[in-house]
């Protein structure tokens, strides 16, 4: 257990880490900034469906993180400040609108989405690239630095070109450009909101669709985008993915043969198993905080458990991983709000 001394000197370098990694300007637009916009990833009025007394679980309550918060506001739940508030307030409007959310949707509203998880991800990479930067520079943290910026490099390379290509989408109108494996209105409110890109590993049978420990920079990784966006009485699940990345068509074709059931079994597999974007109801925290298949499964680190961080006894045990069959499904009815 931390001290409150060690608490405030954590709380002391994210706050100088975030100032740090702000840009000069509006990531999408340019223009120089002095502040920005208090961005939600996920549209307000989804995370207001779901949360209690205002409040939303964080998933750190699944991942077994000491000192951090398990329980937040609206206004802290999935934002970041890295886009100016004129591009906040019109570049997202069809998709966090809530009755365009209930009409199939069209490019214009994929491309949105698409967006917004760009810039959420070039937000974390940022603040990543300054933390590492500043806990090598007054801790001497890491032996092999070079390897983390690399990869850093990488992501904030990938995430770029996808910002500038969804962009174009969206100032050019361009018409067919993603690929839909799943639109569904279900008619309840799931207790988990969601959305977030994804780079998936395998697909249903095992085959490699991104290699995500490839080092070779001409490797491109590839992303689906999926949304959970419960509503006042409906919740709107999403799952897309652009048509160049051309990696994903067998597991579209596979995911296709799946009953309806196991199609919401797998994404709902997806958010735990890939993100760590999602935010649930305080209603359902009991189960949350009793269910150890769904806490090991949000814990797993490249195929690895409890992030990683192996004792004696996880080295010679092997392990083997969670299937979406091990957890519960909070896209059913049963758990319905």
């Amino acid at each position: 257990m931390l001290t409150i001394e060690q608490k405030k000197e954590i709380a002391r370098i994210y706050k100088k880490v975030r100032k740090l990694s702000k840009p000069s300007s509006c990531l999408i637009c340019g223009k120089s900034q002095t502040s920005f916009c208090n961005s939600h990833l996920i549209p307000q009025m989804v995370l207001k469906s779901i949360a209690s007394n205002g409040k939303l679980l964080q998933p750190n309550l699944l991942m077994d993180i000491e000192d951090i918060d398990i329980e937040k506001g609206i206004n802290n739940s999935g934002t970041f400040h890295f886009i100016c508030n004129e591009c906040d307030s019109t570049l997202f409007q069809t998709y966090e609108n809530p009755s365009n959310l209930l009409d199939k949707p069209n490019d214009k509203m994929l491309a949105e989405i698409a967006l917004k998880n760009m810039v959420m991800m070039l937000s974390k990479r940022n603040e990543e690239v300054c933390l590492f930067d500043y806990m090598q520079k007054h801790y001497n943290l890491f032996e092999n630095k070079e390897e983390l910026d690399k990869d850093h490099t990488l992501d904030i390379r990938d995430y770029t070109n996808d910002l500038n290509l969804f962009q174009d989408i969206l100032h050019n109108n361009k018409e067919n450009c993603f690929n839909i494996m799943y639109w569904k209105i279900l008619p309840y409110v799931t207790p988990i909101a969601v959305q977030t890109p994804i780079t998936i590993f395998e697909d249903l049978d095992n085959t490699i669709i991104n290699e995500t420990f490839n080092p070779d920079s001409q490797i491109r990784m590839q992303c689906v985008h999926l949304c959970v966006f419960p509503l006042e009485s409906q919740t709107v699940i999403l799952l897309f993915y652009h048509k160049r990345d051309k990696n994903y068509r067998s597991l579209w074709r596979q995911f296709n043969c799946l009953s309806e059931e196991n199609k919401l079994k797998y994404i709902n597999f997806l958010v735990f198993k890939y993100t760590e974007n999602y935010f649930f109801s305080p209603l359902i925290r009991e189960l949350l905080e009793t269910d150890k298949k769904l806490q090991l499964l949000s814990q797993e680190n490249n195929g690895a458990p409890h992030l990683g961080h192996l004792s004696p006894i996880d080295v010679l045990t092997p392990y083997k991983s969670v299937t979406y069959d091990e957890i519960p499904n909070f896209l059913s009815h049963e758990h319905a709000l």
